[in-house]
């Protein structure tokens, strides 16, 4: 398969219900953010795109609910887990799994919201469409991929043995239905979501734009609004929302 989120979206467009999963032993091409390629190997990990259709005011939690359901999976099996802003799941500042969300309104194109902000317009009976996507390192070696063997971990690789994939996609998709259902009903994941940011609380550097026409602020991480914007503090006092862009976290010596 190419990408389960591609297909994932094909279907969406169909007639998939809520809810309806695409999962892959390999992809190739998978992607992250920004269209980067997601790194794995064959039947070694975890690769599905989630087709939902949710209320239009729910889509700023979407990305936050498919990382919760990644460090849920971690925790089962006795693992310590952070969240980079917006949605790397590390363990030890090692990348275990990364989520994007992207939705469409009405007719629209999809928009990629794993930025953890979406700019919403429109009322809240708009047809919304969306489609997250996880990449949960679950077998991985990340030392035969050199490209990502400094920043990487895996299941495998914190267990110290393989692990059971079909365990692992069991536990992810029911804290996903878990957490999905209990947005559904009127409640939020937000506080769930900024109680595991290791970003917050840390001096940033962020990165926006694109490359030639980019823009850098740099301050502290104080908090995240309700959209799941990051609060960055310049040294100026002000406070400036972040909803995209690459974060660093600045060692100050």
């Amino acid at each position: 398969m190419s990408s389960t989120m591609d297909l994932a979206w094909e279907m969406a467009r169909g007639d998939a219900p809520d809810g309806t999963v695409i999962i892959a032993d390999e992809q190739s091409a998978g992607r992250g953010r920004y269209e980067r390629s997601w790194i794995s190997a064959g039947a070694e990990d975890i690769l599905c795109s989630i087709v939902l259709k949710p209320r239009l005011s729910l889509v700023p939690e979407l990305l936050m609910l498919a990382a919760l359901g990644c460090v849920d999976v971690a925790e089962n099996y006795g693992l310590t887990t952070g969240i980079k802003w917006p949605n790397d799941v590390q363990i030890n500042g090692r990348k275990l799994a990364g989520v994007i969300a992207e939705s469409i309104t009405g007719l629209g194109s999809p928009d990629d919201t794993d930025d953890s902000s979406v700019c919403i317009s429109g009322s809240e009976s708009t047809g919304v469409i969306a489609v997250i996507g996880i990449g949960l390192n679950v077998n991985l070696n990340p030392m035969d991929h050199t490209e990502i063997s400094g920043g990487s971990t895996s299941l495998r690789v914190e267990l110290h043995r393989t692990v059971d994939r079909a365990e692992v996609f069991g536990i992810l998709i029911d804290s996903i239905d878990r957490h999905y259902s209990y947005l559904l009903s009127g409640g939020t994941v937000l506080p769930a979501w900024r109680e595991r940011l290791t970003t917050l609380g840390r001096e940033v550097t962020v990165v926006h734009g694109s490359p030639g026409c980019s823009a850098v602020l740099n301050g502290l991480a104080v908090d995240v609004d309700s959209a799941g914007r990051l609060i960055v503090r310049d040294p100026n006092h002000r406070d400036w929302p972040v909803s995209s862009g690459e974060v660093t976290i600045r060692e100050i010596k």
